[in-house]
């Protein structure tokens, strides 16, 4: 494997793991204003 493609990979890692934390957090803000 070539060192852009490993950077690529983890570059797309990257975005995915932070936009499923993002999208976490946000889904925890809701439920606690519901309280």
């Amino acid at each position: 494997m070539s060192l852009s493609s490993i950077f690529a990979m983890v570059f797309i890692l990257g975005v995915v793991v932070g936009g499923f934390i993002f999208f976490l957090s946000q889904a925890i803000k809701k439920e606690r204003e519901k309280e």
